[in-house]
């Protein structure tokens, strides 16, 4: 799945390093210029920087200048320089008036921003719908920013992430009644209702009962508030039963959320138990390595505080 974010832009994505093009001249390229081997970069392309060029003229040169019938993976930056947050609009257009020009693009991500351009919270986003159905060829794609959009429907799609400081309890519900018969990860960012989060267990029943997603092999509920009580409903979800790996971290998991995970259904047939950033004891740190001697679970970012005073990774 695509890697965590926190404050910065991918650095590799689609397992791929991540090539930055955000100049509108060519010869601002540098010596190096645009690295040959193109299928083996995810580029991302747009403004990067306040003082400079927009991404409308950026992207117009990224379509001049690279081939982009090999690039395989691509994500989006800046359209707007000083606007960072803005423009959304503007970008999906641009790039679904030039589908025919990315025949091999096999993972797109969009708003590939940083917290210096843009805090989380800002972003603008488009319903990512239409640049779904213009990439037909799709395997993975993510998108970071509030978001309000339709169910999906893709007949490729295997990974699907939403990266917010507060996902909509209506998005939430809408990836649940999604058609994407052949999504294997799915990686939620739930957040904080402060930024129009706040999707409760009643939203997510669909995913959890692992009908909609048959093929689900991954599931990130993460940067949740409410993160024990999720991990009480995950502890008896039916999904659970089909996943190789499960992802709560990034949230406010106490000794009371991991004790109902232990308490529930088998997990010792996951591969990855994935509980970084959390407000876990010693204690039951040691219980869940005791329980899980296979499972690679992952405890780091152990932070001690009060249930009043725990916080969430990403929220602005």
């Amino acid at each position: 799945m695509i890697q965590d974010f926190r404050r910065d832009a991918l650095a590799t994505f689609h397992g791929l390093p991540v090539f930055v093009f955000d100049v509108a001249e060519a010869g601002d390229l540098g010596a190096g210029g645009v690295p040959d081997d193109v299928e083996n970069w995810a580029f991302r392309v747009g403004s990067s920087d306040y003082e400079g060029p927009d991404g409308e003229e950026v992207w117009k040169l990224f379509l001049d200048f690279v081939d982009t019938t090999r690039v395989r993976a691509l994500s989006l930056g800046a359209w707007y320089s000083d606007e960072a947050g803005l423009g959304w609009d503007h970008y999906q257009a641009a790039l679904i008036a030039a589908a025919d020009r990315f025949p091999a693009l096999e993972a797109l991500f969009v708003g590939d921003l940083p917290s210096e351009m843009s805090e989380v919270a800002y972003i603008e986003q488009e319903d990512p719908g239409p640049l779904l159905n213009a990439f037909p060829q799709l395997v993975e794609f993510g998108i970071r920013g509030p978001l309000v959009m339709q169910p999906l429907a893709h007949d490729r799609l295997r990974e699907l992430t939403l990266q917010s400081g507060g996902l909509p309890p209506a998005t939430v519900r809408a990836v649940a009644a999604s058609q994407l018969p052949a999504l294997t990860g799915l990686d939620l960012y739930l957040g904080t209702e402060r930024y129009e989060g706040g999707a409760t267990v009643e939203d997510l029943a669909p995913i959890l009962s692992g009908a909609v997603f048959p093929d689900l092999r991954h599931l990130g509920l993460r940067n949740a508030e409410d993160t024990d009580n999720l991990a009480a409903a995950v502890a008896h979800a039916p999904v659970v039963a089909q996943l190789e790996s499960l992802d709560l971290s990034l949230g406010m998991l106490g000794d009371e959320g991991a004790a109902a995970l232990l308490a529930g259904q088998p997990l010792a047939h996951l591969r990855t138990l994935t509980l970084r950033h959390h407000f876990l004891s010693d204690e039951m740190i040691s219980r869940l390595w005791e329980a899980l001697p296979e499972t690679e679970v992952d405890v780091d970012e152990q932070y001690s505080a009060r249930p009043a005073d725990r916080y969430i990774a990403v929220t602005e």
